[in-house]
């Protein structure tokens, strides 16, 4: 709590009577989620005062993976309220029943006043909000009847209807329509109902649906099957039949009611995809089980469009909208980048914007202003009495409602840096109390929600933004397994939520190791920061994200890759509006990058830039030079995310391209400089010698850059077209004055910084082969991809590049990442694959689930089953590269020779070089 002059203080220790009411130091919470928020929320019970709080601690948690014990456990307050239990929700409906009672038990038995969910597991739950209602403990978030309205998919889409919100055309009702099918009408309903001793009177004033699925509940209720996968998939033909008539050229979307984070969603292009995105729904759900609710969505997936969201606060009585976030940089329906998207920001935008810009920054003010409207009318129609999210997608300047997160969400504290609340005293207009953590908020509403008079949003900053760091791999693919030794500490404008993994060991103060294990998603931490702008936020960003160092054994993470992608926004607009389909495309442009970057051989091309030097003096220059231009050119075409992120930040900055031919635009030296700042190469007193320029190399690029500072000084020539005309056309006076050998000098200086420095420019070469730097804004904001990029399937082939498979003999299928395998899609279907059966390119093998999301493996080629290695293993944990199947090849192709590797790389090598070297020299 901040008083009226934004003071921290806290309600309890407040003099006024009126703050004093909302005193936070009776509630004892019970927090049964992990991830980022856990800890926050322990934080922020710490600033208000809870007076106790505790956690529920999983065995995958403890004792099933080492170096996983959780680490908001370092320094945890309260030791004796960790509660052990096999883990968070359990696999399937019986074993969710189960631990909901666990929960309720813990909560009952340890007086605790209140349960806190956070954004994951099941916090959007129903039935577990409902049971520690009845319990009489409260629920810190949205009320059971506010998830029966609005939490599950279905309901939230015929509430939106009812209140004439656009929505996605589709179908919310599926296992309704397949049950109506097998059972037309209210006799056969009631038959069936009698079967299995449920309750059910049929409503004559509803439909045959609406009955259907009134049993379907009774079903669910006393977990009886009525409805079976094979009959969902029927349906689903049928319903997806009945669309494409309509818009055959769209893609369809099967979305589980009760998904989040992007699980339990898929999207089918044609028919004979239907049966297996229907069960990847439901075993990515994890409602395989008999009697479990497996209602999905199915509804038109519109292409193209991009991801917005409103941010809602509201007691029962009013509702409150607090701006919306643009979630449309994502992959696999995971966000990536989230930024505010404020009234505030865009009224900044069209001070200063001019023609199309202006138009679009007025189109998106005016549908900001119809979204937040809409959510706060389906807010007060659902009775919302915490926080919640109101998700769109956007087309143009047209919105259409997609979904309720009855919950807090991942990114709210992109929201909190926009805005802080002002609560005013209803009886004293000088008395008031601002807050500025949305769990904060869900606190007071929790115990003082209906006096918790409706608050004004006041501005913070004009611009937040948030990056999610993932263990994936740089195609985006989850890698589960990696130890995170190290991790710098944050900078001080950096906020960060890493769950505790910064925790130092509070007798040695040295990092602790955490192993980044697979049983959960891949969210290590979230990042956030600041700005007065767009462009300072991601300025901002950009300097934290540059000088984070995270390491570990076997780690991936996607630091690098959110690294490359502010840079590359920096360099073309961060008020571009990139669609859903965004990342797929850019990862697809990126792996073209290093199918090039890959066979760039950088000894060969110094070896050739020394041997074409016939000068003994200008060699030695050369070869002085080896590690200033070696090591960072090897360190970024190393890694294509970093090499993308250069490229798109400094296009038409530092060097021109026109088609295939570059120049330099800028001193090639400020090139050089630019390149050292942005690999964080600078010199700094706490890095090794490894992270930073060495001293020799170092000596030689300050000196150039203060002969250059002297030049530009003296004469007014910076960029390198203006010094190239300098030192070309007659003895400059303002140089030498008149003395001939002082000309002379400066002109050997000038050859000698600028000796092989045109070898940078195989960078922005790379750059233009690949077609990387045909990725553009058009005129709409939105970005404009080639072709190769733009298609799916030919995008998805070119990522590959950027996470190769794992080397395999050509008589065997190993697995290309770890994780848990499954031969088959569910316990009860024969497997994907079985010994003596042909398999054709592409085919699905076998599916192995990593951090809760299931990959279907695809045969690399065709073939023949010889042997199942992992006969009657499922559930077993494979490394990486671990072998599958033995098999029978339709046909044998041998690897690659050295020889022929060599002589690969040599010729792209010296393709890039050219005009500077020949083939032939």
């Amino acid at each position: 709590m901040l008083d009226r002059d934004l003071m921290p203080g806290r309600f309890d220790q407040a003099q006024s009577p009126w703050l004093r009411s909302f005193t936070l130091t009776q509630l004892k919470v019970l927090v049964v989620c992990r991830g980022p928020v856990r800890l926050e929320a322990f934080q922020v019970f710490d600033e208000i005062g809870v007076r106790e709080y505790g956690m529920l601690l999983s065995e995958k948690d403890s004792v099933v993976y080492p170096r996983c014990l959780a680490p908001e456990l370092r320094g945890f307050r309260f030791p004796n309220n960790v509660h052990r239990v096999p883990d968070y929700t359990g696999a399937g409906q019986e074993q969710k029943q189960r631990r909901i009672a666990e929960i309720v038990a813990i909560a009952k038995d340890h007086g605790y006043t209140h349960v806190f969910a956070g954004y994951g597991f099941m916090a959007e739950d129903a039935e577990l909000v409902a049971a520690i209602e009845a319990a009489g403990v409260g629920f810190m978030g949205p009320s059971s009847s506010v998830l029966r309205k609005a939490g599950a998919k279905d309901e939230a889409k015929k509430l939106a209807r009812s209140l004439g919100n656009a929505v996605i055309p589709g179908v919310d009702d599926v296992s309704a329509r397949a049950l109506s099918a097998r059972h037309p009408d209210r006799a056969a309903l009631e038959k069936l109902a009698k079967k299995h001793a449920l309750s059910f009177a049929w409503d004559a004033r509803a439909s045959l649906s609406e009955n259907a699925e009134s049993l379907l509940q009774a079903g669910y209720a006393k977990t009886v099957e009525l409805v079976s996968i094979a009959e969902l998939q029927a349906e689903a033909e049928r319903i997806c039949k009945e669309i494409w008539a309509e818009y055959p050229t769209h893609r369809i979307r099967f979305k589980y009611i009760g998904g989040g984070g992007g699980k339990g969603q898929r999207v089918v292009s044609k028919a004979a995809e239907i049966p297996a995105a229907v069960m990847d729904v439901c075993a990515e759900s994890k409602v395989v089980e008999a009697g479990s609710n497996r209602n999905f969505l199915v509804e038109l997936n519109i292409e193209r469009t991009r991801h917005n969201e409103i941010q809602l606060i509201g007691n029962g009585q009013w509702c409150l909208s607090l701006g919306g976030r643009d979630c449309s940089v994502q992959m696999h329906e995971q966000k990536l980048i989230e930024v505010s998207l404020t009234r505030e920001l865009l009224e900044q935008e069209l001070a200063c914007a001019t023609g199309k810009a202006r138009e679009i920054f007025e189109g998106d003010r005016e549908y900001l202003a119809r979204m937040e409207a809409e959510s706060e009318k389906f807010g007060e129609a659902t009775g919302l009495d915490s926080v919640s999210t109101f998700e769109c997608i956007v087309e143009g300047f047209h919105h259409f409602f997609m979904e309720m997160n009855t919950r807090i969400q991942v990114e709210h504290v992109v929201t909190e840096l926009a805005y802080r609340l002002r609560f005013q005293n209803p009886d004293d207009a000088t008395e008031c109390f601002y807050v500025e953590r949305l769990i904060e908020a869900m606190a007071l509403l929790a115990a003082h929600g209906a006096r918790l008079p409706k608050p004004e949003r006041v501005p913070r900053y004009v611009s937040g933004l948030e990056v999610r760091i993932n263990a994936t791999n740089p195609a985006l693919q989850p890698h589960a397994g990696g130890l995170i030794k190290s991790w710098s500490a944050p900078l001080p404008d950096e906020i960060r939520f890493d769950q505790g993994i910064g925790i130092r060991n509070p007798d040695t103060h040295s990092f602790v190791y955490y192993n980044v294990a697979g049983a959960y998603d891949s969210n290590v931490a979230l990042v956030l920061t600041h700005g007065d702008s767009r462009r300072d936020n991601y300025e901002r960003m950009a300097e934290i994200l540059r000088r984070m160092e995270l390491r570990g054994d076997d780690l991936y993470t996607n630091l690098e890759v959110h690294y490359g992608l502010i840079q590359w926004f920096l360099g073309h607009g961060v008020m571009a509006e990139p669609n859903t389909r965004f990342m797929a495309a850019y990862l697809g442009a990126v792996g073209a990058l290093a199918q090039l970057a890959n066979d760039v051989d950088l000894e060969l091309a110094w070896q050739e830039l020394v041997r074409r030097q016939k000068n003994p003096d200008a060699r030695a220059v050369l070869e002085a030079k080896e590690t200033l231009l070696l090591r960072p050119l090897a360190r970024l075409l190393g890694n294509a995310h970093l090499l993308g992120g250069f490229l798109g930040r400094y296009d038409g900055e530092l060097w021109k391209a026109d088609g295939d031919k570059v120049r330099f635009a800028q001193n090639p030296v400020r090139f050089l400089e630019r390149l050292y700042h942005f690999l964080d190469l600078e010199p700094r007193s706490d890095k090794s010698p490894a992270e930073q320029i060495w001293d020799h190399d170092a000596e030689v690029l300050d000196a150039a850059r203060e002969f250059y500072a002297d030049i530009e000084s003296r004469t007014g020539a910076a960029d390198f077209a203006a010094l190239e005309k300098l030192f070309a056309g007659k003895p400059a006076a303002a140089l030498s004055g008149g003395d001939a050998k002082l000309w002379r000098q400066c002109l050997a200086a000038h050859r000698g910084f600028q000796l092989g420095l045109e070898l940078l420019l195989v960078i922005p070469r790379i750059g233009a082969r690949s077609g990387f730097l045909d990725v553009r804004l058009d005129d709409q904001l939105g970005v404009s991809f080639p072709e190769r990029f733009a298609e799916a399937k030919s995008a998805a082939e070119l990522a590959r590049a950027l996470a190769p498979a794992p080397a395999a003999a050509s008589d065997e299928i190993v697995t290309p990442m770890a994780g848990t395998f499954y031969g088959r899609e569910a316990p009860h279907l024969p497997p994907l694959v079985s010994e003596g059966q042909h398999f054709d390119a592409g085919q699905p093998l076998f599916v192995i689930e990593v951090m809760k999301m299931f990959n279907k493996v695809l045969a690399p080629f065709s073939g023949t089953v010889v042997k199942c290695l992992m006969a009657e293993r499922d559930g077993s944990v494979v490394k990486k590269g671990e072998r599958i199947f033995q098999i029978e090849p339709d046909e044998r192709r041998g690897p690659e020779s050295p020889a022929e590797t060599a002589q690969r790389r040599r010729a792209a090598t010296l393709a890039l070089l050219k005009p500077a070297i020949s083939p032939e020299s």
